[in-house]
């Protein structure tokens, strides 16, 4: 393999600001990694359009494929709590070596060299992804920075022709999306977005079995996350830039996955209602929304009905995707089919495992590298894109964020001015 050299790299302008998570559970109560930037929105489109590709240059523009039987490597931009969870499942697929990881702190960095070379890697680590892309050979890039940098780090490493699997969801501007959108359909190589479910048997299965026809058409979706924990005050899941609010960075699961049922067809109006329960003290600016009810209106009239609540007693802490037709309905969590009185399995249940599947997306990442990137990812940028700004379209029907104020009104798909639609 010929290793990539892009010229023309230096340090992004970025500054980082400490935040602390509010409460919550697993990886997520240790916050990511990138955020804080003095780069406005406009600076940041128009640099990574221009700078990016300059970058592209060095590469010609080719993505770099791994010959068949080699070993891929990978880097990592972002190893917070979400980031070193991905690098802890990467470090034990076989034939994959970590090469680089890169975070604004240096104490996560040396925590996640540590935690690789458990595993036997030896990752070099940086403060600067761009000077490690510039120093290190690298298959593929993984990058689970906080939402709001996600396009931010994705479209210049994208453009310098790198495979880049990013999490979920894309960003949490519609400006922001398309920008990333844009890249990820020029870029030679593959662009893949962690919404695991798409690597979940159960739900794969279950999806397939109402996609059969047979069954009829879905006419109503109703799903539900409810948890006990309380959201905080703090943390950049409250700053509405970089976390965009529970319903984006959250729920976007759920998004994709009531899309992915409609062959994301994507919704035509959306109507919500939300607001705050916790106590906020003297917060000032605006946070995170801690209960949601939201209804699409898909093409066909169907219809999906969605509530995203915190504080919730333990009794009532659930996880629900059903999708009903004309006296069937599928339990996609469960990945049950009930017709009538009578239930079927279709697969192995997911339970309370809402994790499930992200061994089987990295791993797929890496095996698409490793054969020369040819197969489209199950979780693609069109498919994540729909799924981005289903959750971007709730938050505008139930909030302004300018004033700071709920809000509940009917937003319809062309409101959110998006100009990377396929028929535009």
């Amino acid at each position: 393999m010929q290793p990539r050299q892009p010229s023309g790299l230096r340090s992004a302008n970025v500054n980082h600001n400490k935040v602390s998570a509010g409460a919550m559970p697993g990886w997520e109560k240790e916050e990511e990694s990138m955020s804080g930037s003095d780069v406005t929105r406009r600076e940041f489109l128009h640099k990574s359009a221009i700078g990016a590709s300059v970058l592209a240059l060095g590469v010609g523009g080719q993505a770099r494929a791994a010959r068949s039987g080699d070993e891929v490597v990978v880097g990592f931009i972002g190893v917070g709590g979400r980031g070193t969870h991905l690098l802890r499942k990467t470090a034990v697929i076989g034939g994959v070596r970590i090469g680089a990881v890169c975070d604004l702190k240096t104490d996560r960095a040396a925590r996640a060299q540590q935690a690789a070379e458990k595993q036997g890697h030896k990752p070099k680590a940086y403060t600067d992804f761009r000077e490690m892309m510039e120093k290190e050979k690298l298959d593929g890039i993984i990058v689970a920075t906080e939402v709001g940098n996600h396009a931010k780090v994705a479209v210049p490493v994208l453009e310098a022709g790198y495979h880049v699997f990013c999490e979920k969801p894309m960003d949490t501007t519609v400006e922001r999306v398309d920008a990333f959108t844009r890249a990820a359909r020029k870029a030679k190589g593959i662009c893949q977005i962690g919404f695991q479910r798409h690597y979940n048997v159960g739900y794969v299965k279950a999806v397939e079995r109402i996609h059969e026809g047979d069954l009829g058409k879905p006419v109503f979706l109703q799903g539900q996350w409810h948890w006990t924990w309380n959201v905080g005050t703090g943390g950049w899941l409250n700053d509405m830039d970089l976390g965009g609010g529970e319903l984006v960075e959250q729920a976007g699961h759920h998004m994709d996955v009531m899309a992915w049922v409609m062959k994301y067809e994507h919704p035509i109006e959306c109507v919500a209602m939300a607001n705050i329960a916790r106590d906020l003290g003297d917060t000032a600016t605006p946070v995170s929304e801690d209960h949601s009810a939201l209804a699409f209106r898909f093409p066909g009239n169907a219809i999906f009905s969605y509530t995203h609540l915190f504080l919730c007693p333990k009794a009532w802490e659930a996880e629900k995707m059903w999708v009903y037709g004309r006296h069937w309905g599928v339990d996609l969590v469960s990945s049950e089919l009930h017709i009538k009185d009578k239930t079927e399995p279709i697969a192995e249940s997911s339970g309370t495992d809402w994790d499930k599947g992200t061994e089987g997306e990295l791993e797929a990442f890496c095996d698409n590298i490793r054969n020369g990137g040819k197969e489209k990812p199950l979780s693609n940028i069109e498919t994540a894109r729909v799924a981005t700004l289903m959750c971007l379209m709730g938050r505008q029907a139930f909030r302004e964020l300018d004033s700071n104020t709920f809000v509940s009104r009917v937003v319809k798909w062309e409101d959110l001015g998006s100009t990377t639609d396929p028929s535009a």
